[in-house]
C-alpha cells in the first residue's frame, strides 16, 4: 500500500485486457506500466504518463473500492478468496499503518508540489465529481461513522465515513432524478426515508427500493499530499 490508497481500475482499455507492473514513482505516488504497449499509467487517476497511449485519449477508469475490515468483509462476501501467502517473499511483508510514518525523500522529491493546508499524511477521503473535488479529514469525524451529505461542483453527493475503520465512499445523491437522503438508523444500519436499508457500496438490500444501486462517484481514502498533488485546486471540507 503506497500513501495509504487502495484504489480499483478496469483494466479493459479499447476493448483490451491490460496486465500491469510498478514502474516508479510520479507526483509522490508510484506508477505503473503496462505489458502490452509499455505506457506508464498513475495509480492515483489511472491517466497515462507517457508511452504508445499517450496520444490515444485513453483513461483507466476507476472504480468502487470498499476498506472493510476482514471480518465485515467475509460476513457481506463469504465466498471471497485471498491472495495466499509466499513464504519467500516473507522478510519484505510488513505491517502497514495507515497516515503513519512521514514522507520518503523519493516520493517528497518526484511531487510537483507539496500543499501544505494540512500535515502530508492526513488521511482523507478524496471525493472527485468530475467538476470539482473535496476533501474530507477522516480525524474530523470522531469515532462513530457518518452519513454526510454535501454538494461538490453542483452535484449533490452523500459521502459515507467510518473513521475508525479508516473507511471512506460517496455516491450520487439521487435515484432516478429525485434526490435521496441517507442516514444512520438507530441499529447501525444505513437507511433512507422510505425504510429502505443500504449497504456501504450503495446498494439497498431491503426494504422498497431492495436492489437499487445509487451511482458511485470517483471517492478513495488517501493522504492528503497525494489528493493534493493530483487535484491542485481541491477545497477541505469544514476548514
Amino acid at each position: 500500500m503506497v500513501c495509504s490508497s487502495g484504489i480499483s481500475f478496469d483494466p479493459v482499455v479499447a476493448g483490451e485486457r491490460l496486465f500491469f507492473d510498478v514502474a516508479g514513482i510520479h507526483n509522490g505516488v508510484f506508477s505503473m506500466r503496462d505489458r502490452t504497449t509499455g505506457s506508464v499509467w498513475t495509480h492515483f487517476d489511472g491517466t497515462i504518463i507517457q508511452g504508445p497511449l499517450t496520444d490515444d485519449d485513453v483513461q483507466l477508469e476507476i472504480v468502487p473500492t470498499l476498506h472493510l475490515r476482514w471480518e465485515d468483509w467475509v460476513s457481506a462476501y463469504p465466498d471471497s478468496v485471498v491472495l495466499d501467502w509466499y513464504p519467500e517473499y516473507a522478510a519484505a511483508y510488513k505491517d502497514v499503518e495507515p497516515g503513519g510514518g512521514g514522507l520518503g525523500g523519493n516520493f517528497l522529491q518526484s511531487l510537483d508540489e507539496l500543499d501544505e493546508r494540512l500535515p502530508q499524511n492526513t488521511l482523507v477521503i478524496g471525493v472527485d465529481t468530475g467538476t470539482a473535488s473535496r476533501a474530507y479529514v477522516l480525524s474530523d469525524f470522531g469515532d462513530a461513522p457518518t452519513v454526510l451529505s454535501d454538494t461538490i461542483g453542483g452535484m449533490e453527493v452523500v459521502v459515507i465515513v467510518d473513521a475508525a475503520d479508516t473507511f471512506g465512499i460517496a455516491f450520487a445523491a439521487e435515484l432516478d432524478g429525485a434526490s435521496i437522503d441517507l442516514g444512520w438508523g438507530p441499529d447501525g444500519t444505513i437507511v433512507d426515508g422510505t425504510g429502505s436499508v443500504w449497504d456501504p457500496s450503495g446498494k439497498a438490500v431491503s426494504g422498497p427500493l431492495a436492489g437499487r444501486q445509487l451511482e458511485f462517484v470517483t471517492s478513495f481514502v488517501t493522504e492528503w499530499y497525494g489528493w493534493a498533488a493530483f487535484h491542485p485546486d481541491t477545497d477541505i471540507y469544514g476548514r
